[in-house]
């Protein structure tokens, strides 16, 4: 109960915010005005966060709604797919997120070099762009001993162009893939940084359109791409610290996002409650939890857009000068534009 009062203002102020988006997407949609309400959430944070002094009150609460509720969503997701389901996103994405790695890096070396701009920042902003945004940066730089400027510019970089995509590319995924919502699904997983600008994307989407299926194909390849920080990390270690002793064990630990076994765990679960469960006089029972489930998973991305939008500093990222945002233009691009190519070009085999 303390803890309730203790945060009250911050429960309220996004609990508000969240209420109106909800509810005016759905006067909007009785218009015909096709308005997510992650997205209204999230426009919402970014003009309160960046126009008006937020109530240092409410930061504690903000800053556990971006940090464990989001979290908290995304594993409560997994009850929304099978076994089955997950590890076929996974394996449609899994070539598609090495394409990323491997051609963003190329591309954005070559740009460091002709910039003249630190490899340290082109590794971080690759690592950012292609895993899983702001957690891969800061990861990436406590291997890599880059200093604050450089972590601050990948930081700026994925955050801003990761939100760019958010308004952006369900439309986009909708164009391109709008009689496949589980490749539109995994065009946000791949194209889009960070895992709250993922959510937030894919919610939009789901939304927009109408599909779960895409909801849980973005999510599944974004914990996918997540999963490639268990790789990733001891590689680089053994790159910049071959002379000196690195705790790699302690940077999986503390950058690895668990909250991935959550997700798979609740999906076995879902898997193996199907099977028990769909045959018995309990169906209707089990139909109404994972109703349930996914709207609770629903609301903690809702609040976690809210926080978003209302931490992410649109003015700070105007200091970033030219370069580092040429570089950050042409990585985003770059996942987008694979992307795009591989999954169209493997879409034919699929349907087929």
């Amino acid at each position: 109960m303390f803890i309730f009062r203790q945060n009250i203002f911050g429960i309220a102020t996004i609990s508000a915010i969240v209420i109106l988006s909800v509810l005016l997407s759905k006067f909007l949609s009785s218009s015909n005005l096709l308005i997510s309400s992650a997205f209204l959430c999230i426009f919402t944070g970014l003009i309160i966060g960046n126009f008006f002094s937020i109530n240092e009150n409410a930061l504690p609460f903000i800053s556990f709604c971006l940090k464990k509720l989001l979290r908290i969503g995304i594993a409560i997701l997994g009850l929304s797919l099978s076994l089955t389901e997950l590890l076929d996103y996974g394996s449609t994405a899994i070539i598609l997120v090495l394409l990323n790695i491997i051609i963003a890096f190329l591309i954005i070396m070559f740009l460091c070099k002709m910039f003249n701009i630190p490899s340290n920042l082109g590794y971080l902003i690759t690592m950012g762009t292609c895993i899983c945004g702001v957690t891969a940066v800061i990861a990436t730089s406590s291997i890599i001993k880059s200093n604050k400027d450089e972590t601050s510019y990948a930081v700026g970089i994925v955050t801003l162009f990761g939100i760019l995509a958010v308004f952006f590319y369900p439309y986009l995924a909708n164009y391109y893939f709008n009689l496949s919502p589980d490749f539109a699904g995994i065009f946000l997983g791949t194209a889009i940084h960070d895992t709250a600008q993922v959510s937030a994307a894919s919610v939009i989407y789901s939304e927009l359109y109408n599909t779960q299926e895409a909801l849980n194909s973005a999510m599944t390849t974004k914990l996918l791409r997540n999963s490639f920080l268990i790789i990733l990390i001891p590689l680089i270690a053994y790159l910049y610290n071959r002379n000196q002793p690195v705790d790699v064990k302690k940077s999986i630990k503390d950058f690895f996002p668990m909250f991935v076994f959550g997700f798979i765990l609740l999906s076995i679960f879902r898997t193996f409650g199907d099977q028990l469960i769909m045959d018995s006089n309990l169906v209707r029972y089990w139909e109404t939890f994972l109703l349930i489930s996914k709207q609770i998973s629903i609301y903690c991305i809702l609040f976690a857009m809210v926080a978003l939008g209302l931490q992410t500093n649109l003015k700070g990222m105007s200091s970033l000068g030219a370069k580092p945002l040429i570089i950050g233009f042409a990585a985003s691009t770059t996942v987008g534009v694979v992307s795009v190519m591989y999954l169209l070009l493997i879409l034919p085999m699929i349907q087929h």
